[in-house]
């Protein structure tokens, strides 16, 4: 096995060891689908790495580069300014935001070999590290455990009776992850909090 899967593997114990400390449940802390928005990973591979499996690599090249490309297109979406709903980005809206023309960004779906600058402005727009379109599936897992969960997790646990108190607050903020909810769905989300925190309010005394 090679050593990205070996580190995968130490970064996989450090995380089980934060999560048995915090008392949370493994789906809520190896969120397969948060893990998979990070790496565009399917989220079968994602669960055979974290079991310590190995599995099949992507091919290199332009082919490889086109797919995460279109992944991001697929899952950051934009709100669509008649419809009030979510919607994906143009081409048009993806090669002004990233530095490229619309021939340019065509051709990069179509498998064209992009430069240094390419990645760097499809990054910046679309918000995610350059190692996104490089990483091995190991790699990109650990990046992700490493710079998202494990913070996460020893935030945390800073405070071990604060974190008992809101472990349920903490899997549910584990499972949203960093999706952006459509506006309808947060004010219910909201409104629903600021219910819970008016009914367990004590009220001082006096």
């Amino acid at each position: 096995m090679s050593d990205a899967y070996e580190r995968l593997a130490e970064t996989v114990r450090e995380v089980e060891e934060l999560r048995w400390a915090s008392g949370l449940d493994r789906a809520s802390v190896f969120r397969l689908k948060d893990l998979s928005f990070h790496t565009s990973l399917p989220e079968s591979d994602i669960g055979r790495l974290l079991d310590g499996e190995p599995v099949e690599a992507p091919a290199s090249g332009p082919g490889e580069l086109a797919r995460r490309i279109a992944f991001l297109r697929e899952t950051r979406l934009t709100v669509d300014a008649h419809t009030g709903g979510p919607r994906p980005y143009t081409t048009a809206e993806i090669a002004a935001g990233s530095g490229m023309t619309p021939q340019w960004h065509g051709k990069l779906l179509n498998r064209s070999t992009p430069n240094i600058w390419h990645g760097a402005g499809l990054a910046k727009f679309f918000d995610v590290p350059m190692e996104y379109f490089t990483h091995t599936p190991p790699e990109a897992v650990k990046r992700v455990l490493d710079g998202k969960v494990v913070p996460g997790l020893t935030a945390f646990l800073k405070n071990p009776s604060h974190a008992v108190r809101n472990r349920h607050a903490m899997q549910i903020q584990l499972r949203l992850g960093d999706q952006e909810l459509p506006p309808h769905l947060e004010a219910a989300l909201m409104a629903f909090v600021d219910a819970i925190t008016h009914e367990n309010a004590v009220t001082p005394k006096t």
